[in-house]
């Protein structure tokens, strides 16, 4: 039987003397757990696709896409489920910078006009997305960054800060209420759970089979689930297979019903009502709209 787990309080492996660390990674696919940790985030994927899931927030991901997480706040990054077959084609690469945050508390904000970059990193705890000209500039230097030495790195990186404190073309992605409930002594239950729902949302999935991977009874599992994602099981889900839909509508040679069955739905009549319950509008004008 499978161990499943919540998620995980790491530790952040800095020398005592480190403010920052940064790692690049070219892998077949993401490995991460699902995990929290004591200290500031930033996430850049250089390469690849899939599902990222922030506190309760559930979205897509693809080349470029920019994370700024906070302290205690729960995240991890799943590949799409080709990724996993490990064909020479399908790569994961990003670039992972860890701030600490007595440094950021400590050195950084005392500094003067730091306001804006205070309110970033109170944001942060909910996850803060970057997008647009400004995550394409912050993913340049970003991209450069593992290459640069000394007071340069330094800089650069609080260039990054600087670019995302004074944008409006950020997204804040877990819910105001997010709170969470994971103790630092409890094993990580969900991980193993999500690579579940992660790799098998375009077959038929239900509560039991995910139950099963758990090692818990059906109502067991349900009622967990509810308290560690502040979703019900099936919301989960819908969310994972909706969002895969809108990636899959931007394929213009992809019919719609092609789009519901590739996202597991068997009924036209359930695709388009979860569909319209989850973005607020139907598959036919979601398509409309990013054809403009």
């Amino acid at each position: 039987m499978l161990t499943i787990m919540k998620p995980l309080l790491i530790d952040l492996d800095y020398s005592i003397f480190d403010s920052f660390m940064i790692k690049e990674m070219s892998v077949p696919y993401f490995t991460n757990t699902h995990h929290f940790h004591k200290d500031f985030e930033i996430v850049y994927v250089k390469k690849s696709n899939g599902k990222r899931v922030i506190g309760d927030h559930i979205g897509n991901f693809c080349e470029g896409d920019i994370v700024f997480v906070g302290p205690d706040l729960p995240h991890a990054w799943f590949n799409e489920s080709t990724y996993y077959e490990e064909r020479d084609e399908f790569k994961a690469e990003s670039v992972v910078i860890y701030l600490k945050k007595s440094w950021l508390y400590n050195t950084i904000l005392p500094l003067p006009q730091t306001s804006k970059l205070k309110k970033l990193l109170e944001n942060a705890h909910r996850g803060v997305f970057v997008f647009g000209n400004t995550g394409r500039a912050i993913g340049n230097i970003l991209s450069n960054l593992i290459h640069t030495k000394g007071l340069k790195q330094t800089i650069d990186l609080l260039q990054v800060l600087h670019l995302m404190s004074e944008s409006q073309e950020v997204e804040l992605l877990a819910s105001v209420n997010y709170l969470n409930t994971h103790s630092k002594t409890e094993t990580a239950r969900l991980n193993q759970v999500y690579e579940y729902i992660m790799r098998n949302f375009s077959s038929e999935i239900n509560l039991v089979d995910a139950a099963n991977v758990a090692n818990m009874t059906a109502n067991a599992f349900s009622r967990y689930f509810k308290k560690q994602t502040q979703k019900n099981f099936s919301q989960f889900v819908n969310e994972i297979r909706i969002g895969h839909a809108c990636q899959l509508l931007h394929k213009k040679d992809m019919s719609i019903s092609q789009v519901c069955y590739e996202s597991g739905y068997q009924s036209i009549t359930n695709f388009n009502k979860f569909f319209k319950r989850i973005t607020g509008k139907s598959p036919v004008e979601y398509r409309k709209e990013i054809n403009r």
